[in-house]
C-alpha cells in the first residue's frame, strides 16, 4: 500500500540529513509506531509520508503510484493519508457534528448526517454533537480530531504525538480505540510517539530512528528481546551496561563473546537467597508493580534491577542473572 523508498531529506544549511535512505512499507490495518528521541527525524518523515514535503532522494509511493509534488498541488497532501495533528486542529466555532461534517461539503446532506452520526458513534462523541471544542475534554478533543480525519475516508492515517497532552488513563483508552478503528476499518496507522509502552501496546510493528536513520524495525516483541544497538536497548527499558573491564572488576561472569559493551536488563536481575553475587541497596523506588532498585557491587559499579518487595538500604543482598539474556554491542 504505502512505500518508502530510500527517502532522505536534509534542511537548508545542515549538513546532517533530518532523515537519511529510510525504507520501510505499511500494510492495510497494520499499525506502525515509529520511536526515538528527539531530533531523530520522526516528524521530519511524516511530513513526508503525509504529502506535505518532499523528500531530496528516495521515492514515496501508493498503492504503486508516486507521491505529488506538494508545491505543484493546490492543497498539498494525498488524498488516501490523513493527519492527526498534535493541536488538534478543530475549528473552535464550530460544534462536534460541524467539525466532523467540514470535510463532507460536498455530500448530499442526507448522507452527511448518517455519515456525521456513524463517526460519533465510532469515535465515541455520543451525546456532545452540540458542543464545541472548547467544552470537551483533552481526549474529547482528540476524539473529534479522529473523527474528523475519517470523515475523509483515509486509508493510512498518520498521528504525531497525539496524546502528549493528555491524562495517562484517557490516553490508554484512546489507543485501544484507534486500534479497534485500525482493524475494524482496515486502515494503515503510523504513529510517531516518545513513549514505549504506547508503542508496545497498540503496535504490529516498530520503527527505531536515531540520527535520521531507521535502525531497526521488527515487532514489539523482537525489539524488545533483540534490539540491534545499545541506543534502542536504553531506550526500551532500564539496563545495566558493562564494559570488559568493569566485567573483569566485579568477577561475576566471564565471556568469550568480542564487545565493547554488554547489557543485562534490569528484568532480568532478581533477587535469591543464595548467591554469591551480592549488591548493597542505595535505593529502593515503587513504580506500581515492582520496586525499581539501585545497588552497588564491591567493584563501585551500580546495578539497577527490579524486585516485588521493597529492599532495605543500607543492607546487603543477593541477586541473579542468566547468560542467555546478556545483549551485546
Amino acid at each position: 500500500m504505502l512505500e518508502v523508498s530510500e527517502v532522505s531529506k536534509t534542511y537548508p544549511g545542515e549538513s546532517l540529513g533530518a532523515v537519511n535512505h529510510v525504507s520501510f512499507y505499511v500494510e492495510p490495518g497494520e499499525i506502525i509506531s515509529i520511536i526515538g528521541k528527539s531530533g531523530s527525524g520522526k516528524t521530519t518523515l511524516l511530513r513526508m509520508l503525509a504529502g506535505l514535503m518532499r523528500p531530496d532522494t528516495g521515492r514515496l509511493t501508493y498503492n504503486g503510484e508516486d507521491f505529488q509534488n506538494p508545491n505543484d498541488q493546490l492543497i498539498a497532501g494525498h488524498s488516501s493519508i490523513k493527519m492527526v495533528f498534535q493541536d488538534y486542529a478543530l475549528m473552535p466555532n464550530m460544534t462536534v457534528e460541524e467539525n466532523i461534517g467540514y470535510p463532507l461539503l460536498g455530500m448530499v446532506e442526507e448522507e452527511k448526517r448518517s455519515k456525521i452520526g456513524q463517526l460519533v458513534e465510532l469515535c465515541k462523541l455520543d451525546g456532545l454533537e452540540k458542543k464545541t471544542p472548547k467544552l470537551l475534554s483533552g481526549g474529547q478533543q482528540q476524539r473529534l480530531s479522529l473523527a474528523r480525519a475519517l470523515a475523509e475516508e483515509p486509508e493510512v492515517l498518520l498521528m504525531d504525538e497525539p496524546f502528549s497532552n493528555i491524562d495517562p488513563i484517557s490516553k490508554q483508552t484512546l489507543l485501544l480505540e484507534i486500534l479497534e478503528i485500525s482493524r475494524q476499518l482496515k486502515i494503515g496507522v503510523v504513529f510517531v510517539t516518545h513513549d514505549t509502552k504506547d508503542a508496545m501496546l497498540i503496535s504490529d510493528r516498530i520503527a527505531f530512528m536515531n540520527d535520521g536513520k531507521l535502525i531497526q524495525i521488527d515487532t514489539p516483541e523482537e525489539i524488545y528481546k533483540s534490539p540491534l544497538s545499545l541506543e534502542i536497548a536504553r531506550f526500551l527499558g532500564f539496563v545495566n551496561e558493562f564494559s570488559s573491564i568493569e566485567l573483569a572488576e566485579l568477577g561475576w561472569f566471564q565471556s568469550s563473546k568480542k564487545f565493547e559493551t554488554l547489557v543485562i536488563k534490569a528484568e532480568h536481575i532478581g533477587v535469591t537467597d543464595s548467591s554469591d553475587i551480592e549488591l548493597e541497596i542505595i535505593e529502593s523506588r515503587f513504580l506500581g508493580k515492582d520496586f525499581l532498585n539501585k545497588g552497588i557491587a564491591k567493584s563501585g559499579k551500580e546495578v539497577l534491577f527490579f524486585s516485588s518487595k521493597k529492599l532495605k538500604e543500607g543492607e546487603k543482598y543477593g541477586v541473579e542473572f542468566s547468560s542467555s539474556d546478556f545483549l551485546y554491542f
